[in-house]
């Protein structure tokens, strides 16, 4: 797993309500070294929670194996240990273990801090280095302040020296991949400096540098590796853009080119080839009204130029969590997004050298994965269970590596270049001279209006036959002109040259066929009602006549049926039949002259779940045009959760808010999504709000309010809940004024409504009816400075009627509910003029 997803990950299992994006570096002092006891005393609770695990009372983020155990990184989280709770102090500790038996531990602590190890690296005496990183568990300004040091420990876990760096807040976290080499000198270690002032990269030993290189270039590095002649270095720079670094021994650059493109490209890991070339690999990510997001490897010769970039699987949801050497390729460790509470998805997938795949194979496995070694023939898995109930166990597997296939991949041109028109970035492009064989052509992109580079060599296609066939995902989106061995431009006609000429007249387009959005106009299905249809809208760019592949994934990552997608899209215009791409079934559908697709799906044919949805062109895939949508089908489930609100009725101070909290109760199989709504209409003008507070990835929300009337909605997706009584989050009323809108005391009520819930397996509960909740909007004086107290009492819905319950007791606390998403972020939705829609992360 890569190092920034892991951190990430546990910054929001540890700072909920603070700061869930990081988790902080570097310890100021070392504590105490011991197999059975932390540094706050508290490793034997832990432990005896964690029995299964060989790592003793340490959550692993980073593990190292040798020829006689393993040495795995982590934290030491305190006793009762709880992800709602206040920021709690967290040790980092080091562990080593053989035959399952704790030979040492170094734990690190500081006091009212949080410490992590985010990466651990042994050297050729089995000495022991380490990323340790800390930082106050009370985050009073942003970027918190934050240390980061490399420390050593001998083979026996001492102490010798420890080494601070100057690193940016990402790398204090361990950005990616592995940022921490063992050396035959020392350690060597890459980092981003603070502000984006470069990267900085330095070889230690004894406490010291022996020698540092700083390089100008804003980027972050996620990996970093040692060759033959030198260092390989490799991240991303501007958010999405490839970067890759080859130095000598001692730093001096050889290669520094940053890979330019229109797609989001995250690098998780470098593999050096055997002719000098480098091969990238990660997550490209294509974001729309959903996130879609693929493996991704592409190759860069010596001159750093890229020679082939594809996308790998079918499902849009999977991100890339470590890289590492394959034969003469890379092994890919994938994780899906969608999986259960206690169980995640792996993929291992194995890509050749020339880009193809040699073989894919899927694993569950028992818990969130936190940490991941790739050893020859097997992958270590370690992660944890059980977080949210407060009784988390750390769990280990093993999975073996599949043996190399004989599979090929398929090169086939999908168009040829035809002067003064448009090609599509993605298709493979064939360019064509009978006469040119033995010759090399020149592609030369120009500039456009804006642009502030002159024309300039991209590609030199040799024509060792008749044809060439270049990846058209490897170029950016521009204007383009073949040159012949003499210079001259020549004319295309389907990728043929036909003649020489101007450039101008010679001259062909390469565009991104851009799936801006794939909105649906409803989420959620009741087929047991006798809904059906859903009606999703693909906006995209201007390119006519090609071919979409449509494909549904439910809650578990499973694919639908062959029979299941012809029954849903078989009434869609254009629908050509099911055939399968990559081992999944996916809808033909044949798109011709139109500014807007729109599929009108029967999502019923659906079994009762939570689908995602996805669209994709085929030819221009790996060049991200890919858009995802979801779709929630209820058949009759024949289970209902009920709904309360801890207050009766609201009193809402004029300039002010009060709020309730919203508990779903007899939960008895978790939450993985759910949606909320609630609107108000007529005077007094007050506006409702709703704050989910679930431990989510992904949470939006929306607000709309006019001349007379309010709503709001927030939905969650993979969120992360127990079962039972689950407080979801809260249901504020304020008195917010729209333009020249002015607010009276009175009575007024909003209506609150669960759209839906899922459970962890995707399959939706029944909810109760609307609730309406009494409002009373009074003056602001001392008599109501407790205004929105409410009764004693709550309003529970549990019937279909639609109807509110007065005065019945509710299960929801009177206390406000806990801060933050522990899984992610939410972002909220604009608020102007009459609607507003919340953008998902």
């Amino acid at each position: 797993m890569s190092r920034e997803q892991t951190a990430c990950w546990l910054a929001a299992l540890m700072v909920v309500g603070t700061l869930a994006a990081v988790v902080p570096a570097g310890a100021a002092a070392a504590g105490p070294s011991s197999p059975a006891e932390a540094a706050d005393g508290s490793a034997a609770a832990a432990a005896d929670a964690q029995s299964n695990s060989p790592y003793g009372d340490i959550v692993p983020t980073a593990i190292e194996e040798t020829e006689d155990g393993t040495v795995a990184g982590g934290v030491v989280l305190p006793e009762n240990y709880s992800v709602r709770a206040t920021p709690q102090t967290v040790n980092g500790s080091v562990v080593r273990v053989e035959d399952d038996r704790t030979v040492w531990e170094r734990t690190f602590s500081t006091e009212n801090a949080t410490t992590q190890i985010a990466e651990v690296a042994v050297g050729p005496d089995g000495d022991v280095y380490a990323l340790v990183s800390t930082r106050p568990t009370q985050i009073e300004s942003y970027p918190p302040e934050t240390t980061t040091e490399v420390v050593h420990l001998t083979a026996d876990g001492d102490l010798t020296w420890r080494y601070e760096l100057n690193a940016s807040l990402s790398a204090a976290v361990g950005s990616g991949g592995e940022t921490l080499r063992a050396t035959d000198q020392g350690v060597a270690v890459v980092h981003a400096l603070p502000d984006g002032e470069g990267v900085r990269l330095a070889e230690l030993t004894g406490g010291d540098a022996i020698w540092t290189e700083t390089y100008g270039i804003s980027a972050e590095p996620t990996t970093l590796r040692t060759t033959e002649d030198g260092f390989l270095v490799a991240g991303t720079t501007g958010y999405s853009n490839p970067w890759v670094l080859k130095t000598s021994p001692s730093g001096a650059v050889e290669l520094n080119r940053t890979v330019r493109g229109s797609v989001d490209q995250r690098v998780v890991g470098a593999v050096p080839t055997d002719d000098g070339g480098v091969l990238l690999a990660g997550t490209q990510t294509t974001f729309g009204s959903g996130v879609s997001s693929n493996a991704w490897v592409s190759r860069l010769d010596d001159d750093g130029v890229t020679r082939w970039s594809r996308v790998y699987g079918a499902d849009a949801r999977s991100t890339v969590q470590t890289v590492a050497p394959r034969d003469d390729g890379v092994l890919l460790v994938e994780r899906g997004e969608f999986a259960g509470v206690n169980a995640t998805t792996l993929r291992l997938r194995g890509v050749g050298a020339d880009g193809t795949q040699q073989f894919v194979e899927s694993t569950e496995f028992d818990g969130s994965p936190t940490a991941t070694h790739v050893g020859a023939d097997s992958v270590t898995l370690a992660g944890v269970t059980n977080l949210l109930t407060g009784n988390y166990s750390v769990t280990t597997a093993t999975v073996d590596v599949p043996r190399r296939g004989d599979a090929e991949y398929t090169f086939e041109a999908d168009t040829g270049p035809t002067s003064n028109e448009t090609v599509y970035r993605g298709q493979n492009l064939r360019f064509a001279d009978a006469t040119a064989v033995g010759e090399t052509y020149e592609l030369v992109r120009l500039p456009a209006e804006y642009d502030e580079f002159e024309p300039h060599v991209v590609r030199r296609l040799a024509f060792e036959d008749d044809e060439v066939i270049l990846e058209s995902a490897t170029l950016p989106a521009g204007e383009y002109v073949l040159r012949n061995a003499d210079g001259e431009p020549v004319a295309l006609d389907d990728g043929r040259v036909v003649e020489t000429g101007d450039r101008e007249a010679a001259a062909f387009e390469l565009a991104s066929q851009d799936f801006f959005h794939l909105e649906t106009n409803r989420t959620f299905v009741d087929a047991a009602a006798g809904e059906d249809g859903v009606s999703m809208s693909l906006y995209s760019s201007e390119r006519t006549d090609f071919v979409l592949h449509a494909s549904a994934t439910d809650a578990n990552g499973e694919p639908v049926s062959a029979e299941e997608l012809r029954e849903a899209f078989g009434t869609v215009d254009g629908f050509d039949g099911v055939e399968t791409v990559d081992g999944r079934e996916v809808a033909r559908i044949e798109v011709g002259d139109v500014e807007e697709i729109r599929l009108n799906v029967s999502a019923a044919a659906f079994d009762a779940g939570l689908y995602e949805v996805t669209v994709a062109s085929p030819d221009t895939r790996e060049a991200g045009a890919v858009a995802t949508g979801r779709v929630v089908v209820a058949q009759d489930a024949g289970r209902e959760v009920g709904v309360s609100l801890n207050r009766s009725s609201l009193t809402v101070p004029v300039d002010g808010s009060a709020a309730a909290n919203i508990t779903l109760t007899e939960v008895d199989n978790g939450i993985s999504a759910l949606s909320l709504s609630a609107n108000r209409t007529g005077e007094p003008a007050v506006r409702p709000r709703l704050n989910l507070r679930v431990n989510a990835s992904q949470i939006s929300m929306g607000a709309g309010f006019g001349s007379g009337e309010a709503t709001t909605e927030a939905t969650a997706f993979e969120a992360n809940t127990p079962s039972g009584d689950v407080e979801v989050g809260t249901l504020e009323i304020g008195t917010d004024r729209f333009g020249d809108e002015t607010v009276a005391t009175g009575n007024n009520t909003v209506a609150f409504r669960v759209d839906w819930v899922v459970d962890e397996d995707g399959i939706p509960y029944s909810v109760p009816g609307t609730i309406t909740v009494p409002v009373e909007v009074v003056e602001s004086t001392n008599a109501t400075d407790g205004a929105g107290e409410g009764d004693e009492g709550g309003i529970v819905g549990g019937d279909d009627s639609g109807g509110d319950s007065d005065g019945s007791s509710g299960s929801g606390s009177a206390g406000g509910s806990a801060s933050g998403s522990g899984g992610g972020s939410s972002d909220s939705g604009s608020e102007s003029g009459t609607a507003a829609a919340a953008a998902d992360q």
